[in-house]
């Protein structure tokens, strides 16, 4: 243990000495007020009236005299104690609103120094400017009794923020601590020790919590959020005042700010990662316009490892980077490589949030509370007692995009130690914002029973039909399809003030039983390739593809590849245990035939492809519902199937893609040898992970836009 925190307690009973009555100078008023640049809630304000204190969407009794409880949970307690809810009563401006307001003040100063709980600094510094910010509201036509009482409070408080600092507080709470201790700084000028203090102290507790992009270093948007507003707060005073303003302050702030600009999604609420909230459009949209007058958007947040992919009218983001780093995970979730996604301002695929309610916050952490692929008993990251993490997977990505539309490789191996594999989800958002797809793997996994969760907004409603999952918003409809075992279950959203019901699609492996291998079964085996006679006696031919050879034309061949007959169930007698389809380079395209047993045929002349060649066929329109169904037997993988459906043909184009990216990343590689990368990318893991077994074939899912 350090010196410092060894005489903690010695060091707050010194700053807490009363400065009324010794030898130093109280002012009867504060040199400087501030003002506070956020709206109130005055509805909020009318229950402090009543003693009710309405916070979360939880109404608490208020207590004369009574500041703590066992039973509060901490951000209840951190925002009572902060006096940020002065601002409420101002906003509701009534005579009864200034007289509680100056009530409660003076309960509170009114507590003996000794007794006061002032051991958390950045409450104390959030109360300090709400003393000052709303000074003029509730004090200055109190007496001068309460006045006086009132600055004396201020120094001691201010004092007991120099002596817990910077060990006190963390993240963007340690500027709250020293957004207080600037605020007695202005206010009480004549002691210049405040100012020296907070001007010692701000570029180190900036530059310790943010990344080279400007994101937090928690990956929290809800973090992201608060540093934001704390440091526009900053700004303001320091320019009330009329003092230089630190040059990685601004620096800073103005990354910052980019960066939240991109955490957004179009309604203008935050996204929903790692403990965050959506947030108000309109209180997000103040915050933002108070700390940068830009209106650009971060085009890239790689640092935070949070992906944002943009087509027309759709934005997809996505968590695609590690647990936040030791002494920065007390929120991290367990939701690497889950995503969001929006068309317009409405949200359709979410994660559910987060809650400051004991037992909701624990569970909220889990894989199963996100969208992504989770296993019931396994966790891609450990937790201890206090919350932290102990076990970090390794995670990867790799982004591509060419005329609108994206390409987004992920990996992690959070369940690869207990034989769960690798993780990989591939996504393609197409170039109009219709088509998103996705593929779910788990190579050099044993495992098969885990499940894919898409949780959906409560404003979404959603209809079973024989095609699929109809999605509908209040503009549009959205069709889910998957080659998976698909099941509509209830699910929960704690993204907004409220807790509400949603409904959630779960996707489950459909895994190839094999049939015990008898005697009979035995004797008539055969080898690969000999004819099949049927029962009337008409020939079947059993056409065998070599490894390494495709058909005449890619399009065939990648169509083959990706329909379900590419993956479907052996019969009983020749099951054995699934693999991944063979990965074929770039330099075998150019010699390979299609060889069957009846028939033979001279291969096309092969044209090298554009790296990102446009989709096969056009997406229908939106107006022809049954073009886009035609076709669709089951919603679910079946191995009977003989003719591709339409999920099949809208992921024909992913192979496509997934091969032109892999000849991009080869070049990318040989010219960035000599440059290493925070974060790899997971083309060259995906190409040595293809040849690992898997235990089921890939979970493939399709969302495309049906009407408008």
């Amino acid at each position: 243990m350090s010196l410092r925190r060894w005489t903690r307690e010695a060091r707050l009973t010194f700053a807490m000495r009363n400065p009324l009555g010794g030898f130093g100078r109280v002012p009867t008023a504060p040199a400087q007020t501030l003002r506070d640049p956020w709206p109130g809630n005055p509805a909020v304000g009318e229950r402090l009236v009543r003693n009710q204190a309405f916070f979360e969407g939880v109404a608490h009794p208020l207590h004369h005299g009574q500041w703590d409880s066992p039973n509060w949970p901490q951000p209840y307690r951190e925002w009572l104690q902060g006096f940020g809810w002065l601002r409420d009563l101002r906003e509701l401006g009534a005579e009864s609103a200034r007289v509680k307001a100056r009530s409660l003040v003076a309960t509170w100063i009114s507590i003996p120094a000794s007794e006061r709980p002032v051991s958390d600094p950045a409450i104390t510094g959030a109360r300090l400017a709400a003393w000052l910010s709303y000074y003029d509201f509730f004090a200055a036509t109190a007496d001068d009794h309460f006045r006086q009482t009132l600055m004396a409070a201020l120094i001691m408080e201010g004092r007991s923020i120099i002596a817990l600092m910077p060990e006190g507080a963390e993240g963007w709470r340690a500027l709250t601590a020293l957004k207080g201790l600037l605020s007695v700084a202005v206010a009480i000028p004549d002691q210049p020790d405040f100012l020296s203090r907070f001007l010692k102290l701000i570029d180190e507790t900036i530059n310790n919590q943010f990344l080279p992009d400007g994101s937090h270093k928690t990956r929290n948007p809800e973090n992201q959020f608060q540093a934001v507003r704390e440091m526009a707060e900053i700004t303001s005073i320091l320019q009330i005042a009329h003092l230089p303003l630190p040059s990685s302050l601004m620096s800073v702030c103005n990354r910052a700010t980019l960066v939240l600009r991109a955490m957004r999604h179009n309604d203008g609420g935050l996204m929903i990662f790692n403990g965050s909230m959506a947030r108000e459009a309109p209180w997000v949209a103040h915050i933002i316009s108070r700390a940068s007058r830009s209106n650009v958007i971060a085009a890239s947040i790689a640092d935070s490892g949070y992906m944002r992919l943009a087509s027309g009218r759709t934005l997809l983001l996505a968590d695609a980077g590690s647990v936040a780093p030791t002494g920065f995970d007390s929120t991290a979730h367990a939701g690497m490589l889950s995503f969001e996604f929006s068309s317009g301002k409405q949200r359709i695929i979410v994660n559910c949030g987060s809650s400051i309610q004991r037992g909701w916050a624990e569970a909220l952490r889990q894989a199963a509370a996100h969208s992504v692929l989770e296993f019931k008993d396994l966790s891609p990251i450990d937790l201890n007692k206090a919350g932290h993490v102990t076990r970090r997977p390794q995670v990867t990505r790799h982004h591509t995009t060419q005329d609108g539309a994206h390409w987004l490789h992920m990996t992690h191996d959070g369940y690869a130690q207990h034989g769960g594999g690798t993780y990989m989800r591939q996504l393609y958002l197409g170039p109009d914002g219709q088509t998103l797809r996705g593929e779910e793997t788990l190579p050099g996994g044993t495992r098969t029973d885990f499940c894919v969760r898409f949780h959906l907004h409560p404003d979404v409603t959603i209809e079973q039909t024989e095609n699929g999952f109809l999605l509908y918003t209040e503009e549009e409809s959205w069709l889910f399809q998957s080659d998976a075992h698909a099941t509509i279950e209830e699910s929960v959203y704690l993204g907004g003030p409220h807790r509400a019901p949603t409904r959630q699609i779960v996707l489950t492996p459909i895994v190839p039983q094999p049939s015990p291998i008898t005697e009979d079964t035995e004797h008539t085996e055969h080898e690969p390739g000999e004819a099949d006679l049927t029962a009337d006696g008409t020939e079947q031919a059993a056409y065998l593809v070599e490894e390494q050879q495709l058909s005449t034309t890619p399009e065939d061949n990648l169509q083959a590849e990706h329909t379900p007959e590419f993956y479907s169930a052996p019969e009983a007698e020749s099951y054995t245990t699934y693999t991944q389809p063979e990965t074929y380079e770039e330099a075998d395209l150019s010699h390979t035939q299609l060889q069957e047993e009846h028939y033979t045929a001279e291969p096309a002349p092969m044209v090298e492809e554009d790296d990102y060649a446009p989709i096969p066929r056009d997406p229908p329109p939106a107006d022809s519902v049954p073009t886009l169904l035609g076709g669709v037997v089951h919603l679910h993988y079946t191995a009977e199937r003989t003719n591709p459906g339409t999920t099949d043909t809208l992921f024909a184009e992913q192979a496509r893609a997934e091969e032109a990216a892999a000849r991009q990343a080869r070049r990318v590689e040989e010219a960035r040898a000599a440059a290493a990368e925070e974060v790899s990318s997971p083309l060259p893991l995906a190409q040595q992970l293809a040849n690992q077994p898997m235990p089921c074939p890939p979970v493939r899912w399709a969302l495309s836009l049906v009407s408008e």
